[in-house]
């Protein structure tokens, strides 16, 4: 007999000057009945190399270029009865992201530091604290 595991994928943080990137998912990302702000990112795929996703996923989800990248964390993601082991990213990119997966994405949005919405998705929660902190977080 076969048993589930969790999938591997990467959860992007984008900064510019100060500012931290994050998108308003669409109604089908609901979480705890509410709308949520999350981050970029997707699943890892076999063989492909950790920066070779995030360039992936960034140029995927908006179209834009990565100049630059970090890990920061690692979460355990069990929300909308998924599992998922995400590895936290903060990235710099070029470019203006754009909305190129409406399925997922209402909009992007740039906010300061301070003024973090409270309604994030678990992963992305996670991933904003250690940025904020300035330390690797660990969740379990």
């Amino acid at each position: 007999m076969r048993t589930k595991a969790p999938k591997i994928s990467i959860d992007i943080l984008v900064i510019r000057d100060d500012k931290i990137l994050l998108g308003l998912l669409t109604p089908k990302w609901n979480f705890e009945g509410r709308r949520v702000y999350g981050v970029p990112g997707r699943e890892i795929y076999f063989g492909e190399k950790i920066g070779d996703t995030i360039k992936r996923n960034i140029k995927e989800e908006f179209n834009c270029n990565v100049t630059e990248y970090k890990i920061v964390c690692v979460n355990a993601n069990y929300a909308l009865e998924n599992h998922y082991i995400g590895i936290g990213i903060t990235a710099k990119i070029d470019g203006n992201p754009q909305v190129l997966l409406p399925e997922d994405w209402e909009s992007w949005e740039w906010f300061d530091r301070n003024q973090i919405p409270k309604n994030l998705f678990p992963a992305t929660k996670n991933l904003v604290e250690c940025y904020i902190q300035n330390k690797i977080c660990i969740s379990e």
